[in-house]
């Protein structure tokens, strides 16, 4: 999941960060979106996961989509598609303690522990040894599929033959490891809540955790004993801004980069009139794994018709036009072009207004006020919120948009008490969608309960071939458009923008950013 799965959050106060233009040993960084925490196991926010992998380190990276190199794994092999064999590498926490198999083992298990509440079961509910969600019979079972050879090995083993590509991005790339000495020190129960989330004293990656303030800024330090070396930079402020403040701070020098990736949103109108003239300035865009979703709750919606008069209803395209200038996509479903399993030939719903009427007389609507959920922070997706209303109300819906910040508005889709709502995901490359889709997924925020589509997830993750996978995800993408179990709005093309002072930085793939951050340096 995200990053097998991930959310895009809203945030925004000016930073009390002090920044200078010309400090070579500080990178300062701008976002608009607060990280709701730092809890590795269970962090479901873009922002405090894009964090954490500063300070906690993955077995493999991904510069480039589904392209892998080691990071803690100096190798990750498999000769079956199902038992596959982690080699690590000599590293160090930052207090000085080896990294060793057992702090992998010891995550895994904790992911699996039934007692614990993760945002990532579905990254391991493929190994032997755990239910469809990911958890143990019991929290003191560990996972049979999961065994410490010695100190710098441990074994996976998968419930049948999978495509190594799978296991690597969702458990080699999307986890990061936890040092085992210190997490163990709290109950499972009490992880959560525990200052090991709050504030993290151990890392394994370029920065330690200095401090948080809240809404403001978070402080980080070079890690001294990363194994890729001593970042280069040894100070980094992550500043929460406004998008007006980003804009201001990138023009005037204040700020190094934009965190991208959906987490540092600027209009579009913005970025042409006043940041792409800069010439101080460097802006890229490209299409990402990033989608916006109309999330509509499938247990109260239970006719299909319904969910169809309002896909035809909303008018995408003109969305894409007001509100991006072009630089996004029209979504058929909840896939992106940025991934290889995406069906170039698959159609979006046209807008169709006389047809989502018809539909919607068949559908037996009762001419109630419907509640349209709007996440506050995202000034995008807000302003699509009011072209919404008014495509579903012009095809004969009564709708009411209701505002509430974002991990409000999170909680209330997470639970099922909504009819409608706005929300972003960052996707992973892996086509798998199972967490999203079906009644075990652990961010089923639509309610979808279909005996088909759950057949036809798991038959494309049972497939290891890449072109019968392929297959499987187009089938997959044309019965989830032509059932409309979600509305996939648009995806919007992150912006990659930086000062030329700054050698690195982010790349086109966002969440591969990472893996070089220890390189970067300022002029």
């Amino acid at each position: 999941m995200c990053l097998a799965l991930v959310l895009t959050s809203c945030g925004g106060s000016s930073s009390g960060a002090s920044s200078s233009k010309t400090s070579k040993n500080t990178l300062y960084v701008g976002t608009t979106n607060a990280p709701a925490g730092f809890n590795p196991i269970n962090e479901t926010d873009v922002a405090g996961q894009w964090i954490l992998r500063m300070l906690y380190p993955s077995l493999l990276d991904q510069p480039k989509s589904l392209h892998f190199q080691g990071n803690l794994a100096k190798s990750f092999t498999t000769t079956d598609n199902q038992h596959y064999t982690i080699t690590l590498r000599n590293a160090k926490w930052s207090d000085g303690k080896a990294i060793t198999a057992d702090d992998v083992a010891y995550t895994l298990n904790l992911i699996g522990n039934p007692d614990v509440e993760t945002s990532y079961g579905a990254n391991i509910a493929r190994l032997e040894g755990v239910d469809d969600s990911g958890k143990t019979s019991s929290s003191s079972t560990p996972i049979s599929g999961v065994k410490v050879v010695n100190s710098k090995t441990l074994t996976l083993t998968t419930k049948a033959p999978i495509d190594p590509n799978y296991v690597k991005e969702m458990i080699g790339f999307d986890l990061v490891i936890v040092p085992k000495h210190v997490a163990e020190q709290y109950s499972p129960k009490d992880l959560a809540n525990s200052k090991f989330t709050s504030h993290p004293t151990v890392s394994g990656s370029a920065y330690k955790f200095v401090k948080y303030n809240q809404n403001s800024y978070v402080r980080l330090k070079a890690n001294p004993t990363y194994y890729k070396g001593k970042a280069k930079i040894n100070n980094v402020y992550i500043k929460i801004l406004t998008s007006n403040t980003l804009v201001t701070q990138l023009k005037s020098g204040s700020i190094d980069m934009t965190a991208g990736g959906g987490i540092s949103t600027i209009p579009v109108a913005d970025v042409e009139r006043s940041l792409k003239t800069d010439k101080s300035l460097t802006v890229k865009g490209a299409p990402y794994l990033q989608t916006q979703y109309m999330y509509i709750n499938n247990d109260k919606f239970t006719n299909k018709n319904m969910r169809l008069a309002m896909t035809y209803a909303i008018d995408r395209q003109a969305i894409v036009k007001k509100l991006f200038r072009g630089e996004a996509d029209v979504l058929p479903t909840s896939y992106t072009k940025a991934t290889k399993y995406y069906d170039s030939n698959l159609k979006a719903l046209p807008y169709n207004v006389a047809k989502a009427k018809a539909l919607l007389k068949k559908s037996g609507y009762d001419g109630h006020t419907i509640q349209l959920i709007v996440p506050t922070g995202n000034i995008a997706r807000q302003q699509s919120a009011s072209l919404i209303q008014q495509n579903l109300e012009k095809a004969g819906f009564k709708v009411k948009q209701v505002s509430y910040d974002f991990p409000t508005a999170l909680a209330k889709m997470k639970s099922g008490d909504y009819e409608l709502g706005l929300l972003g995901l960052s996707l992973n490359s892996d086509p798998d969608q199972t967490y999203l889709y079906t009644k075990a997924g652990s961010m089923n925020f639509g309610k979808v309960n279909d005996a088909k589509l759950t057949q036809m997830f798991s038959d494309g993750l049972s497939e290891t071939s890449t072109a019968k996978r392929k297959q499987t995800y187009d089938d997959i993408q044309k019965y989830m458009r032509d059932q409309a179990f979600t509305v996939g709005l648009y995806s919007d093309y992150p912006f990659v923008i930086q000062n030329k002072n700054l050698q690195g930085g982010n790349n086109s793939f966002w969440v591969g950013s990472l893996y070089d951050m220890q390189d970067w340096t300022k002029k």
